[in-house]
């Protein structure tokens, strides 16, 4: 593993062996006093929150605002509570039980397009932070037919194309093979789908906006199933794959050793949209202070969190409390300090390689919530068929402007450049961004101002 400093955070020490031994200390919860003050002087309509999480890592922004004192330096007093799966975050964010949340960048989209309750964006909270993870059977049938994958050090990115054989080969023996995603309008259904298709694999289609399953022509079922649960359901037999955030497929090839990640998904979409902080259109109209203090802190949050590996290493250790994720530090580290683990070789030891583009929270202007970002998502929910028919470019650019929510960061980042905190060439110029072919695992550009010509170039998918 990379350079990883030992912290004196509190007393317990865990020792983890790693590719070398790394002391993770144990973390105790930080108390932050609200800076009254400042609430005041911001007109805050609302300071005691309430934030909701899943446990992944890419939760760090809210997390890191909390433990190091950005939302209390605001003159807020959030509470940060575990949701048990996304279904339940759109729940209980629309319900009102939870103010704000850690979101698929998906779910706001998915509301929109079914007429629900407008949920809205401020602030992009990651982007690659998502891994695709295969079985252990499967692998060995891929090893089997192509040598080269049984040794470390394979180029990526690595081709679904070989599973489709695979598929084949359940079928004959009237079995379905089965990846889990953790939500049907989520980053890790659209980044699954996209991957299998990119290697010429249905992964099947959605009847309109009501159907759940998308199981139509489906070469490949897949399934939603909450984050934590994929290691284990996956040991059970219940699935062959799955795509999830960190720390899970981490756990699968380093802590059970039974599966073996295939593709992290920066080498399907290097720039993909991941993790979003939501909340409701209702609260953003009446508490317009308090957002904007919400998303100054979390701006702060991202900045700390790019900064440097140390700060990842600090991130780990608070990270496996049990009241936010709850894993072994040395499992979470893996994936934030730079590295993967592909999986073990045929001596045993740790395929480890760098991947300095995975989880991003700051850099490449991640945190900025892009319109663009909305406008593919939603190309992708067409494609799929998860939007029932064929729409003209302007309505995805009026869903994208109305979900994602650039002017409210631009605000909220605005003051920070006056005070100091941030620098001014961190905000990008433009609202939207398009993205070369290179950056795409099928090679295929995307230019926003043009949803219905990108999909066009699909050769799966509705048009």
């Amino acid at each position: 593993m990379r350079l990883l400093a030992t912290l004196a955070l509190t007393a317990a020490i865990t020792t983890v062996s790693t590719a070398s031994a790394v002391e993770f200390p144990a973390y105790a919860l930080a108390t932050h006093v609200p800076d009254l003050n400042k609430a005041k002087a911001s007109g805050l309509e609302k300071t005691s929150l309430k934030f909701g999480m899943i446990k992944l890592t890419d939760c760090a922004p809210i997390v890191v605002a909390k433990e190091l004192g950005y939302f209390a330096a605001e003159g807020l007093n959030v509470e940060v509570i575990v949701q048990p799966n996304w279904k339940a975050v759109q729940d209980n964010l629309v319900n009102g039980a939870i103010d704000g949340s850690h979101m698929l960048y998906g779910h706001p989209l998915g509301t929109a397009i079914a007429n629900g309750p407008e949920i809205v964006v401020p602030y992009n909270m990651s982007i690659n932070g998502m891994g695709i993870s295969l079985a252990g059977s499967v692998w060995d049938k891929m090893a089997k037919a192509d040598p080269t994958l049984a040794k470390p050090g394979y180029p990526m990115p690595l081709s679904a194309a070989p599973i489709k054989d695979i598929a084949k080969g359940y079928k004959a023996r009237g079995e379905t093979m089965t990846m889990f995603m953790t939500y049907p309008a989520g980053s890790h259904n659209i980044t699954l789908r996209y991957w299998l298709a990119a290697g010429g694999i249905n992964p099947g289609f959605y009847e309109g906006s009501s159907d759940a399953k998308g199981v139509t022509d489906a070469e490949i079922v897949l399934q939603a199933n909450p984050p934590p649960q994929m290691v284990s359901a996956l040991n059970q037999g219940n699935c062959q794959g799955f795509c999830v955030g960190e720390p899970w497929n981490m756990k699968l090839t380093i802590g059970e050793k039974t599966g073996r990640l295939a593709i992290p998904s920066n080498h399907v979409f290097d720039g993909s949209p991941d993790k979003v902080f939501g909340m409701t259109k209702a609260f953003v109209t009446a508490n317009p202070n308090t957002t904007n203090a919400v998303v100054r802190a979390l701006i702060r949050a991202g900045q700390w969190l790019d900064e440097s590996n140390d700060n990842r290493v600090t991130l780990a250790c608070i990270l496996a409390h049990k009241d936010y994720i709850g894993a072994s530090p040395a499992i979470i580290a893996e994936s934030i300090t730079g590295t993967l683990v592909y999986g073990l070789g045929e001596d045993g030891k740790a395929d480890r390689r760098p991947e300095p583009r995975f989880n991003m929270f700051y850099k490449d202007f991640a945190s900025f919530p892009y319109t663009s970002h909305a406008v593919w998502g939603l190309t992708q929910m067409r494609r799929w068929g998860m939007i029932g028919e064929a729409k003209p470019d302007n309505w995805y650019t009026e869903v994208a402007g109305k979900t994602f929510r650039p002017d409210l960061y631009r605000a909220a980042f605005a003051s920070l450049v006056t005070e100091g905190l941030v620098k001014e060439d961190a905000l990008p110029k433009e609202d939207s961004r398009a993205y070369p072919a290179e950056v795409f695992i099928d090679k295929i550009a995307f230019d926003p101002s043009k949803p219905n010509e990108y999909l066009g170039k699909f050769a799966i998918g509705k048009k």
